[in-house]
């Protein structure tokens, strides 16, 4: 597939949310929507491709698609403003980007949400719907979101915001208590699979990626454009090997040289996570498919030892392959396996 994200501003699709989307067409056929929401999920569940697609359905529903989803044809004007972030009746508060820095500031600022609230003020320039997209509500100082409390409060006429999180429950309760709360529920893995496909992703790597991304489509899309089929291929040789005692190098070499630092933290997390499901697994199913012979306590053990050296490795920015050979020798010492 292209190794460049549509931005979810500009996708025209989404998988997995047709019942949530129709809960929602039903209830702004009724005039039911509430001014103020909160879409809940992990990263890269599609929150923010669901929140463009909530904003282009209030701003132009004419030029909705049917009755029952969200779908918009990309060729509507609202479409074309909103994918070019365009639309002046569209705020995104977010963190900014310090240049000086080159990288994005650790928090959404008080003058940023000041300026939102300002926006929400004026009157739409159609005379109809302003939306004010808070991406992400986690990233607002307490400052920031005080003041985004006092629009939640008194909302102008026609305003809605859309806070996306994912940790609703470290919001204020005052905002959690002004706002309907949507949780994104994970996507079935062969919906996922299907979509890496479409977009040109082999039927090996789709499934791979698909049970790594845990139904978050967006992450998968992410994996996907990036080197994340080969990240999650290595951490299974990892697995293999490890127990075995087995040469390590060209797992080494993938995670170390070209591409390494975008491949080690989905090459890590496979790991980590794979341990934690054999654990889980062996725990309620008597036996992990993989770890032959391993109890659930030994798996839970070599989870602990994995993780902790994993934290601790990129902490110290101890050699990548110097950690790989270490987390191997821990992991087959809490296995109890002995080298071949």
């Amino acid at each position: 597939m292209e190794d460049e994200l549509i931005l979810p501003r500009a996708r025209a699709n989404q998988i997995g949310r047709e019942t949530l989307e129709r809960r929602l067409r039903a209830a702004m056929g009724e005039g039911a929507l509430t001014h103020g929401w909160i879409l809940a999920g992990p990263e890269g569940a599609g929150k923010a491709t669901l929140a463009y697609r909530i904003a282009r359905a209030l701003l132009d529903p004419s030029s909705l698609s049917n009755d029952t989803t969200l779908d918009m044809p990309e060729s509507s004007r609202v479409f074309r403003l909103i994918s070019g972030g365009a639309h002046p009746d569209v705020y995104v508060a977010e963190r900014l980007y310090d240049e000086k820095k080159d990288r994005r500031q650790s928090e959404i600022t008080v003058e940023t949400i000041r300026q939102l609230t300002s926006f929400l003020s004026r009157t739409a320039s159609g005379g109809g719907a302003r939306i004010a997209i808070v991406d992400t509500a986690d990233d607002m100082n307490r400052n920031a979101a005080n003041a985004l409390l006092k629009a939640l409060e008194e909302p102008p006429k026609g305003a809605t915001l859309l806070l996306l999180s994912t940790a609703p429950g470290r919001l204020l309760p005052t905002i959690r208590s002004r706002c309907r709360r949507v949780d994104l529920a994970p996507v079935a893995n062969d919906e996922i699979v299907r979509l890496l496909q479409d977009e040109g992703v082999s039927a090996a790597d789709a499934k791979n990626i698909a049970d790594h991304a845990r139904g978050r489509p967006g992450y998968a899309m992410m994996l996907a454009a990036g080197d994340g089929g080969e990240a999650i291929s290595l951490a299974h040789k990892f697995l293999q090997r490890a127990q075995q005692g087995g040469d390590l190098s060209r797992i080494i070499s993938g995670v170390s040289g070209k591409g390494g630092e975008t491949r080690w933290p989905v090459f890590r997390d496979t790991i980590i996570a794979s341990l934690s499901d054999a654990s889980r697994a062996a725990a309620t199913q008597g036996a992990a498919q993989g770890f032959d012979g391993a109890d659930a306590s030994d798996l839970l053990n070599a989870w602990q030892a994995v993780s902790a050296l994993a934290g601790r490795g990129e902490a110290l920015n101890i050699d990548r392959g110097q950690l790989i050979e270490a987390m191997a020798f821990d992991m087959r010492a809490a296995l109890r396996q002995k080298a071949a």
